[in-house]
């Protein structure tokens, strides 16, 4: 009997050790090489009904918040400058004629006073994004007229807008506001809430096909050859390579081949863990170079901070949980 009564008094941390089991069956699995290297087993992928199990597992907000933060920065500080707030009355004049994509001839830009509040509008919705207030609704209020400006005029595109666009667009239906988030103050149920897996899922597979596209299109015989960019090696970023290579081979080897099999692996290197370390180190130092050598905006920084999104999601692991302050940050 005294047996009995001992086994059926828990002890005291017995909750804490079910909870903890239960987290490491619900988080990354580590027993095998493929749950170490990827993240998941073969048997989380063996059935419809496992993958959309894997892909809503519940997981840190901290990475998706921190990309959702950096991300509206950025825009904000590009409406007035590619978007073109700056100069609106050189581009919008009333009468003014652009170029229409392709079966968009009937969008007509609007009156230029009320293309000012349409880019207040979408200044605003950056701004909320960022600071996750109102999030959904901020997202929506800068989706709205950013696509609006970006369909108005065919010689103002460019891929680097369009990825923005996309970005945005996926942004508003994730869970992008349970950490760093005015929202989560003003919520405590959004507060440090997890997100799903797919969250994640969907902004890396962007991301990846960003790099793989890019190494793609530089799969023809002038880039190969090292001929589309050979002026680049004179650049003084190049200059520490000179004293082992002549500028011919600088311009061959480091400019061309590098920057092609980089765009090639770069997504390979970010997806598995053992390789993470190192294509982080890549990608940052070369988005770091492209934002001297070329002036392409925000999209320099955009990649870059879409780095902490290839961080671990799990909640013990993830580099970015050193970030919170416990006061103000959710």
């Amino acid at each position: 009997m005294v047996v009995s009564a001992r086994s059926a008094r828990s002890p005291p941390d017995s909750d804490k050790v079910q909870k903890d089991k239960a987290g490491q069956t619900s988080g990354r699995r580590q027993g095998s090489r493929m749950g170490k290297l990827l993240g998941f087993e073969w048997t989380d992928v063996s059935s419809w009904g496992r993958l959309v199990t894997l892909l809503n597992r519940p997981t840190d907000p901290a990475s998706l918040a921190v990309f959702r933060f950096l991300f509206g920065l950025m825009m904000v500080l590009d409406i007035p400058q590619e978007r073109g707030l700056s100069s609106l009355d050189q581009r919008y004049l009333d009468g003014l004629e652009v170029c229409r994509f392709p079966l968009l001839d009937a969008l007509q830009p609007l009156p230029l006073d009320w293309m000012y509040l349409v880019y207040t509008i979408m200044f605003l919705g950056a701004l909320g994004m960022m600071l996750g207030l109102h999030y959904r609704i901020s997202c929506v209020l800068f989706l709205l007229p950013y696509w609006y400006v970006f369909l108005l005029d065919k010689t103002s595109w460019n891929n680097h807008s369009y990825l923005y666009g996309l970005l945005a667009f996926q942004l508003t239906f994730m869970d992008a506001n349970r950490y760093w988030s005015v929202d989560g103050l003003l919520n405590a149920r959004k507060r440090n809430a997890h997100v799903p897996l797919w969250n994640y899922a969907v902004l890396r597979g962007q991301i990846f096909i960003v790099y793989f596209i890019a190494g793609v299109k530089k799969l023809d015989a002038d880039w190969v050859e090292g001929y589309s960019m050979d002026y680049l090696s004179r650049h003084w970023l190049f200059s520490p390579f000179k004293f082992v290579l002549s500028e011919e081979m600088t311009s061959l080897l480091v400019v061309h081949w590098c920057g092609l099999l980089l765009d090639l692996s770069a997504g390979f290197l970010l997806f598995f863990d053992a390789s993470r370390s190192i294509g982080l180190l890549f990608v940052s130092y070369f988005h770091c170079m492209n934002s001297q050598l070329f002036s392409i905006g925000m999209f320099p920084y955009v990649m870059l901070a879409s780095s902490p999104l290839f961080c671990s999601p799990d909640r013990k692991s993830n580099p970015l949980r050193g970030l919170r302050e416990e006061r103000w940050v959710c």
